[in-house]
């Protein structure tokens, strides 16, 4: 069963259209890759998806809800989590304040409660420091927990800020290029962290990802775009191999 259905999405500026029709399937549980050459509409199909665009046209439903009429804060209440290409985190904040941030939308305290202090309260925001904690050791910052973000490495933050996305308890999680400027090392890390994570929480995974080692090495599902179309959609080596895949990338024999 697919949990996000994405059909017949187009979406314009001015005279270009950014996405020309893209439909795909997400199952759940599943771990899916969008690929493509610069240009695409990977980008824009995460922006309608996190109710960041409103597209022109189309149909996304999510755990079988049409949620284009949604804000994307509603639309993070329902389980959609996502990173961005460029990291959004708080550099003042500590690690564990700023994966704290993650859980506001399942964390809901009116100024009255804020103010008194009730005792169910206190114990949320026990529960919420203790989930926070571990998803840190999950991705082997438990150590870094007290240290302010700014100034640690673009790896590290990286890490925080899928954790972060975690801790909002989504159903699924889009990931925008999590490899970027990551060194092999660490792409090799992220790759094992993703699957981890998809397992032992039992989210479902979208990527949009330029690194193709990455996305061969652990997707069930590859979906290639181009010029806003799907040209492709299926099992990473079938992909790896489509005669359209090859042209979009390497361009078409003369």
């Amino acid at each position: 069963m697919n949990l996000l259905e994405v059909r017949d999405l187009t979406l314009r500026f001015g005279g270009v259209r950014a996405l020309d029709g893209v439909s795909f399937g997400v199952p759940e549980g599943s771990l899916v890759a969008l690929v493509g050459p610069n240009g695409a509409g990977k980008s824009s199909v995460f922006n309608c998806v996190s109710g960041l665009y409103r597209p022109d046209g189309g149909v996304v439903e999510f755990g079988g809800e049409n949620v284009l009429a949604l804000p994307s804060h509603a639309l993070a209440s329902r389980g959609i989590g996502r990173t961005f290409q460029n990291l959004a985190l708080f550099p003042r904040m500590t690690v564990l304040e700023n994966v704290l941030v993650g859980g506001h939308t399942s964390y809901r305290s009116s100024v009255l409660s804020c103010a008194v202090r009730w005792p169910g309260e206190r114990r949320r925001e026990r529960e919420a420091r203790a989930r926070a904690l571990d998803l840190l050791d999950e991705h082997k910052l438990a150590h870094l927990a007290d240290t302010p973000a700014g100034g640690l490495p673009f790896g590290t933050l990286k890490r925080v800020e899928i954790a972060r996305a975690v801790m909002s308890g989504s159903r699924m999680l889009l990931l925008d290029e999590p490899a970027a400027g990551l060194t092999h090392g660490e792409v090799d890390e992220l790759g094992g962290t993703i699957q981890a994570l998809r397992d032992a929480h039992g989210l479902t995974v979208v990527l949009v990802e330029h690194h193709m080692g990455l996305v061969m090495s652990i997707s069930d599902k590859v979906i290639v775009l181009n010029l806003g179309k799907v040209i492709a959609a299926g099992l990473p080596g079938e992909v790896s191999n489509d005669p359209a895949v090859v042209a979009a990338y390497l361009g078409a024999a003369a």
